[in-house]
């Protein structure tokens, strides 16, 4: 079974109109603010995360740092 890629799925774009494939796809992108803001919130989470993660990581394991 071939796999359906979400972003593609139909959507109604501003003006009403019903739209799948790549359209549906760059009126994603474009609610979003572009490709650039997408992948800039994208690194931006995923370092908050990491960071969380090991801070959350130090404390259960009763981690200290030495300097």
């Amino acid at each position: 079974m071939k796999k359906q890629d979400s972003w593609c799925t139909p959507i109604r774009s501003k003006n009403g109109n019903r739209v799948s494939g790549g359209a549906a796809r760059n009126v994603r992108i474009a609610a979003l603010g572009g490709l650039d803001t997408i992948i800039e919130n994208v690194v931006r989470n995923a370092v908050e995360k990491a960071f969380l993660d090991a801070n959350t990581a130090v404390r259960k394991n009763n981690l200290k740092l030495v300097s």
